[in-house]
């Protein structure tokens, strides 16, 4: 079976009148000069060490970062406005070349047109020339074709009179009378 130990603690209360005596409750409250001062001193001594040692640089340090952050900002600035403005004559420039590109966009249609009425007025022109030389050319065919038949009915009417006349007139007299026909015909 199972030992049941017990434990037992004892605590020690000191009692009034021992070596280890709890400082009574005026002295707590009793200030020592000696230990004052020297708080005080070596308050002003680390103070001192600190201004020194720590303060200086950590102020020096601050005040080169405040330098460093208002010249970056000045150069933000600066950089945001020569940005706008780089941007504003990038836009100047873009209409300019929108305008010059219209421009020429109504210069070379103006062109257009102004070469389609001259190649439309020269293939009428052209094509008035090419009726007329046929008009011409159909009617000298048709003078040409009046004479010959003219020709051919004169001849056709002495070879008729001939037959018929053939042996009253002689040859000089039909070559009169042709000419005669020929040239009231």
């Amino acid at each position: 079976m199972e030992e049941e130990h017990a434990v037992s603690a004892t605590v020690e209360v000191p009692s009034k009148g021992t070596g280890h005596e709890a400082s009574s409750s005026g002295d707590v409250m009793k200030v020592d000069v000696w230990l004052v001062a020297l708080t005080w001193i070596t308050f002003l001594a680390m103070t001192a060490v600190l201004y020194k040692v720590a303060w200086k640089p950590i102020l020096k340090a601050l005040d080169l970062r405040e330098n460093s952050i208002r010249k970056a900002l000045e150069e933000a600035e600066k950089a945001r406005a020569e940005t706008a403005a780089a941007e504003e004559k990038r836009l100047a420039m873009i209409r300019e070349a929108d305008a010059q590109a219209q421009k020429m966009l109504a210069a070379a249609r103006a062109a257009a047109d102004e070469t389609a009425r001259a190649l439309e007025a020269r293939a009428r022109e052209e094509a008035r020339n090419l009726v007329n030389d046929a008009k011409r050319e159909i009617g000298a065919a048709a003078e040409k074709a009046r004479i010959e038949l003219r020709k051919e009915t004169a001849e056709l009417a002495i070879a008729l009179a001939v037959k018929c006349i053939s042996k009253s007139m002689d040859s000089s007299a039909n070559r009169q009378l042709i000419q005669g026909l020929m040239r009231e015909l």
